[in-house]
């Protein structure tokens, strides 16, 4: 009987000493560590330090956004003047991402020179196609309806002015430049799709783009749109349909996610 008791008292007496061990670290832990209102905890999941603890030679938060931005495959040059970057970053056309990606650059080269017949031309309108963020397929329907890809055609307007290369620039809407400017694809190609970019951002969507670039902005503002520009645009609208299903088969296939996705874009290389 007495040893059972001795045994009891030992338990008890353990017991207590452990839990007063346990308590004495609960305190320890609550003085010493740090409170998690301590200023200089940064939040989890944070992309930089707050700016008073950030080390004076780290970018800025320019430079950061820039950064990422370049990771992304958007610059300034791609967005032209305005710099929309979410709208921008979110409609990008899988066909611009192709082109400015070294991997695939060469395949879209390829394919929009098999539907020119020119290279030269090709190249032109890919490049001021993502300088100013219009799909290629769009500026290669434009270039299409206009000139047939023909940087050399002319012609006269009832007014006297005179639509002159590969996107037909009117020489009253660009009297600065030389009349050998006008059939320079490159010269031709940056003007147009300069303009078509202006046209998009100011209507808002492609076809009213389309009819103030081939009617004017006060006609299509003033709802005076003729038929010919009408059918100008579902010209378009139908060849674009025709390249970018041509496209799908011929090179994105090569490089998509998925047949349900456009909108993903690339698979990792």
């Amino acid at each position: 009987m007495d040893y059972e008791r001795s045994n009891m008292t030992k338990l008890l007496c353990g017991t207590l000493s452990l839990s007063v061990l346990l308590l004495a670290a609960c305190f320890s832990t609550a003085i010493f560590l740090p409170s998690d209102n301590d200023a200089n905890i940064a939040p989890v999941g944070s992309r930089s330090a707050p700016a008073e603890q950030r080390d004076p030679g780290s970018p800025s938060k320019e430079k950061m956004e820039a950064q990422f931005l370049a990771d992304e495959f958007i610059t300034e040059a791609d967005v032209g003047c305005e710099m929309d970057f979410e709208i921008e970053r979110e409609r990008i056309d899988p066909g611009l991402l192709l082109y400015r990606q070294p991997q695939s650059r060469m395949a879209v080269e390829w394919f929009y020179s098999q539907i020119t017949g020119d290279r030269e031309v090709a190249l032109a309108i890919l490049d001021a196609a993502s300088q100013f963020n219009v799909p290629p397929s769009l500026a290669f329907a434009l270039a299409h309806r206009e000139s047939l890809f023909k940087p050399d055609v002319k012609h006269t307007n009832v007014n006297g002015s005179i639509d002159r290369g590969l996107f037909q620039l009117n020489s009253n809407s660009f009297p600065k430049l030389r009349e050998e400017d006008f059939y320079n694809p490159r010269t031709s190609a940056h003007y147009g799709l300069s303009h078509l970019h202006f046209c998009m951002k100011s209507a808002g969507n492609e076809i009213a783009a389309l009819a103030m670039y081939n009617a004017g902005a006060t006609k299509v503002q003033n709802n005076g749109t003729p038929q010919t520009t009408l059918n100008y645009i579902s010209y378009i609208e139908s060849y674009k349909s025709e390249i970018e299903e041509k496209f799908a088969v011929e090179v994105l296939a090569f490089y998509s996610t998925g047949a349900e996705t456009n909108e993903k874009y690339l698979a990792k290389f």
